[in-house]
């Protein structure tokens, strides 16, 4: 059986057992997922239909835009893939399990490398496909097009996810293979991305071009110099679109025909990095998670600044601290939510989104709150959630061991705030600085910001305790049952009951709807709201957490 053969079959048996393992989930997981991607698919094509309805208010302006948003569109959506790829393709190259398993096996190390490329491309995928789906249909339905536009979409989407994870499997084996075991040139190294990155965003404030509508619509728009790039393939992808759905066949072949033989040249190249390096670098990524183990330098330092507190305190900290920077999946996966969310905060005055009325900054201001407490609250499900069960056979030790259930739930607890309060209050004060907000609209989203830390916090350490599952060593399955559906339910209804009352006051406020001496008692109202709503959410859960733990046979 060739190897082709031999994975195929394995793919088809694992979505054979896949659907069985669906049927078998509660109806309330499913009924929510599936609710709420409708509900998210709904409010995405809404948006893109009347941002397209906007574009028309401009007249002929809209005709000479459209293309270049596209492209801009695109360019976006190609490089959360190539981050996203980056992500995925170390776990899926360097950490999976299987990878082992194969390398022993009669098959070609290329071979593993272009299944495990294909893998990452579909992982990775899946939100493009979340987000183009609504926009395409949004963009067919105003210009009243036939269905084929879809098709025509999915034909140029899919050599455009080839290129974008390529791009990504090979900076992992080439980084991998070649970054220098010595501390200092990994610092350097850093840097110099960092400085590489920070210089690509000054591109999008320069204008290159040489015709009046190119340097009026950059000035309009940053990135959209850069985005109209022709040898960029969002580019190729979003002309080609284009001009199959304006009927020039010739050239939307022609723009497809590139991005093919790109995308299968993005394959040759994996294939033979693949067979070139693949194999000494899955070698050295072994050895050096073993180096790392054993390297406790900076963690000892932690240790020494953690010495004012308890004993027993400390060293649950220091050993989850250690767990989280030792698992790349975890620490990248945080870096690049909150790096993403870091970067768009800090260019919102190219957008000048500072200069709108108070109406649009209060828009606005809300919208940066509803987002990262949607980070805060993704990311406590996939981390904080499944912190006890992790555990794992060996939680009797804690049983055992000189403290209390109530203190090792409190330390989870507390953990899990400092680092959500720390970094979302962070992220909104940078948000509000660069819109310039009122001082009162910046203390309410610091405000509803921190109760929503503290409510996601409490809920993922208490329903962690709740539905606490020692024999399960798969996170991913920990997060996916019935109490990690049920925690992501209570951490999305709480931000909508917080965030929603303070953004209509406020809006009625600036749209004069009522008046100062209205608005003064319904944000007293609201603060209390706040207040009384966190403070006995976190209790019970909390509260029920720890008589779960505390009943629990060891």
């Amino acid at each position: 059986m060739s190897s082709a053969s031999a994975f195929t079959r394995k793919h088809t048996a694992y979505w054979r057992n896949g659907f069985r393992l669906l049927r078998q989930q509660s109806r309330f997981k499913v009924i929510f997922i599936l609710g709420f991607a409708v509900f998210f698919e709904v409010g995405l094509w809404l948006l893109f239909h009347e941002g397209f309805r906007f574009l028309d208010s401009f007249g002929g302006v809209a005709s000479m835009v459209t293309g270049r948003l596209f492209s801009l569109f695109f360019l976006g959506m190609g490089m959360m893939l190539v981050m996203s790829s980056c992500v995925t393709a170390y776990a899926t190259l360097f950490r999976s399990e299987e990878v082992p398993f194969l390398l022993v096996r009669p098959v070609p190390v290329s071979h593993i490398v272009l299944q495990k490329y294909y893998e990452t491309m579909w992982l990775s995928s899946w939100a493009f496909f979340f987000v183009i789906i609504p926009f395409v249909g949004a963009y067919a339905w105003h210009e009243r097009m036939s269905p084929f536009f879809a098709l025509w979409t999915l034909c140029f989407a899919v050599p455009f996810l080839l290129i974008c994870s390529g791009i990504g499997v090979v900076l992992n084996m080439v980084v991998v293979r070649c970054l220098p075991r010595v501390r200092t040139l990994k610092i350097a190294m850093a840097l110099a991305c960092v400085c590489l990155i920070a210089w690509c965003f000054t591109l999008t404030k320069g204008v290159i071009g040489t015709d009046e509508q190119q340097f009026s619509m950059s000035g309009l728009i940053p990135g959209m110099t850069l985005a109209a790039n022709r040898l960029l393939p969002s580019t190729w992808l979003a002309e080609g679109i284009l001009s199959l759905s304006r009927g020039q066949w010739g050239r939307g072949l022609m723009f497809l025909g590139v991005l093919v033989s790109t995308s299968m040249l993005a394959i040759m190249i994996v294939e033979w990095l693949g067979r070139a390096s693949f194999y000494a670098a899955w070698q050295r990524s072994e050895v050096g998670s073993a180096r790392e183990k054993r390297q406790t330098r900076g963690f000892e330092t932690g240790d020494a600044l953690l010495r004012w507190l308890p004993n027993d305190i400390r060293a649950m900290i220091m050993k989850d601290v250690r767990t989280f920077f030792r698992d790349p999946m975890q620490w990248s996966q945080a870096l690049v939510f909150f790096g993403l969310l870091g970067i768009y905060f800090a260019n919102l005055r190219n957008f000048n989104y500072h200069s709108f009325g108070p109406q649009w900054q209060n828009l606005i201001t809300f919208l940066n709150v509803f987002s990262v407490s949607a980070v805060v609250c993704s990311l406590g499900s996939r981390f904080v959630y499944p912190q006890l069960s992790m555990e794992g056979q060996g939680f009797w030790i804690l049983g055992l061991a000189p403290t209390s259930m109530k203190r090792i739930l409190l330390c989870k607890f507390g953990l899990a705030l400092a680092w959500a309060l720390t970094i979302s209050v962070a992220l909104i004060l940078l948000s509000s600085m660069m819109l310039g907000a009122a001082p009162m609209l910046r203390v309410v989203s610091v405000a509803v910001t921190a109760c929503v830390a503290i409510a996601v916090a409490s809920f993922s350490t208490g329903l962690g305790a709740i539905f606490i599952d020692l024999r399960q060593r798969n996170p991913a399955a920990i997060v996916g049952g019935f109490g990690g559906t049920l925690n992501l339910v209570f951490g999305l209804v709480f931000m909508l009951l917080t965030i929603l009352p303070f953004a209509a006051a406020l809006h009625l406020y600036h749209g004069e709807f009522v008046g100062p001496e209205t608005l003064l008692p319904m944000m007293w109202g609201c603060g209390v709201w706040l207040v009384v709503l966190t403070a006995v959410s976190s209790t019970v859960v909390l509260s029920l957490g720890l008589k779960s733990l505390e009943g629990r046979e060891y």
